[in-house]
């Protein structure tokens, strides 16, 4: 089954810290390639609890330099590569995280430093690192597939040239750890998404990687006001969530 499963939707240091939301980043399963994207700590456990078997992956994929953005990195290429006795799979992270990998695994598999504007291919899957903006330095990832593309925004500010990058999705995730009325120049908040959603127009819009302060609100509140304001079918993030790209049906914990 095409899907996106989130092994993890906690974004920002205190909800990392105490897991209030999980942080095991995205699992995608596209045309029979297996992606796990921007694995942070606990990603090896979440894959497991919610079903997935890592030693199955085709690709581990980080957008950024921050800690529940990659730091499952390693494990889930020794996952991948069966403890480093198969070389296979692909490795490919963007060139803040480069000096956060060990050499003895960066040897172990095939990798790519990614940045802004380049793209690969996994199997059948194109992939394309998209901007982001006023972070620490980052790529979003759009994927293209059968079922359509499947896009996913990296932490990132509001601008309208990273926006044109999320036209023509399916499936747009967007991480946005703030609620409305929360502004940063580094990170998304729902007032942006409402923006972005009323701009891209997916045929369904993911709300992902959740602050302190967004949790406190509610996501799935913020959720229905992007629906209402932007016409756009909207859905918050929870953990254990599968998305089926056949037709767009949620499953799993938070599934509607």
């Amino acid at each position: 089954m095409d899907s996106v499963t989130f092994l993890g939707t906690g974004g920002g240091r205190f909800v990392l810290l105490t897991q209030r939301r999980f942080s095991g980043g995205l699992w995608l399963e596209l045309d029979g390639v297996r992606f796990i994207l921007d694995p942070g700590p606990g990603a090896l456990v979440r894959a497991l609890q919610f079903g997935k078997d890592p030693g199955r992956l085709d690709c581990v994929l980080a957008s950024h330099k921050h800690l529940d953005h990659y730091n499952d990195v390693e494990v889930m290429v020794e996952a991948m590569t069966h403890g480093l006795n198969r070389r296979k799979g692909l490795l490919a992270v963007h060139e803040g995280v480069v000096e956060y990998i060990s050499d003895y695994h960066w040897n172990s598999v095939e990798t790519i430093v990614v940045s802004e504007g380049g793209s690969f291919e996994v199997g059948d899957v194109h992939v394309d690192a998209i901007p982001t903006v006023n972070h620490v330095g980052g790529v979003g990832f759009r994927f293209a597939c059968s079922r359509g593309v499947v896009t996913y925004s990296g932490d990132t500010g509001y601008d309208k040239r990273v926006v044109r990058h999320y036209g023509g999705s399916r499936v747009l995730v967007l991480n946005t750890i703030f609620a409305s009325g929360t502004r940063s120049p580094t990170h998304l908040n729902t007032d942006d998404a409402v923006e972005i959603a009323s701009q891209a127009k997916p045929e369904l819009l993911i709300i992902n990687h959740f602050g302190v302060r967004m949790l406190r609100e509610g996501p799935e509140k913020e959720a229905e006001r992007i629906t209402e304001e932007a016409g756009v079918r909207v859905v918050a993030s929870a953990d254990g969530m599968t998305v089926d790209l056949e037709d767009l049906s949620i499953m799993g914990q938070g599934g509607i």
